[in-house]
């Protein structure tokens, strides 16, 4: 253990302790500031998949439910898939749960096939970041599940 000019140790326990403290107040008030969550507005993500409607609608449902996510509604005629769950996400601190919800849109482009994929998502708390990651989650798994028709 050190010593500093005063006889008082300094421990690199205590300096670690401080600005893990300081990283934590940091983050908290970005997750509270009252105008972040309406800057960061929620974003529509789409894509367009070679696929036809009903095959996109059962794989929809086929990622959700692999990903662990639950259907709390669905209508196959306007084409609309909603659930919620649990987001995980890694953080400074580890692994981190919140709840999230989200709400598939899918509609046919043309016979081509083509259907497209309209993910909103929110994630509580964590608001945007967190949610644009998780709709990119959703948009890789559903690729898996029609990469497996073909």
């Amino acid at each position: 253990m050190r010593r500093n000019e005063y006889g008082r140790s300094r421990c690199p326990v205590g300096m670690t302790v401080g600005k893990l403290a300081v990283i934590l107040v940091v983050m908290t008030a970005s997750c509270l500031a009252p105008g972040a969550s309406k800057s960061d507005k929620d974003q529509e993500f789409t894509r367009v998949y070679q696929h036809t409607y009903d095959e996109v609608f059962q794989a929809s449902q086929e990622a959700i439910e692999r990903m662990g996510y639950f259907i709390t509604h669905k209508d196959k005629d306007k084409g609309t898939i909603s659930g919620n769950g649990i987001f995980y996400s890694k953080t400074s601190v580890g692994l981190m749960g919140k709840k999230c919800t989200f709400d598939f849109h899918i509609e046919a482009l043309n016979t081509k096939p083509e259907t497209r994929v309209t993910i909103n998502a929110n994630v509580e708390v964590w608001g945007a970041p967190a949610a644009n990651r998780l709709k990119e989650r959703f948009s890789d798994e559903l690729q898996k599940v029609l990469a497996t028709y073909r």
